[in-house]
């Protein structure tokens, strides 16, 4: 097993959650090549730019992204929309279409 990531996004006006659950090994050879570019630029101690709480004001609607890597070290991260980070956002692009409810 190579590179496994999940994605949970819950939130919403519906406040239907969605999950994607991957390994990287499975994807089409540009979006792993994708996912393991931002993995690798992700700080999973805080994203670059990344708020872990909401940004000032209501947010009633804003989408909450939990992301877990296990690649044999297991690491996660939760952000909440806006999402500012680039990294995070190019991981988002690959993963959320993906997402199915859970």
């Amino acid at each position: 097993m190579g590179t496994r990531v999940r994605l949970t996004r819950s939130g919403g006006l519906a406040g239907l959650s969605m999950m994607a659950s991957v390994d990287l090994d499975d994807l089409p050879p540009a979006s792993a090549k994708k996912v393991e570019a931002a993995l690798a630029e992700v700080d999973f101690k805080r994203p670059r730019g990344q708020r872990t709480v909401p940004a000032p004001g209501p947010w009633p609607d804003a989408f909450q992204y939990d992301i877990e890597v296990d690649d044999g070290k297991k690491r996660s991260i939760t952000v909440r929309d806006p999402v500012m980070s680039p990294e995070v956002q190019a991981l988002l692009d690959v993963l959320v279409p993906l997402a199915e409810p859970e």
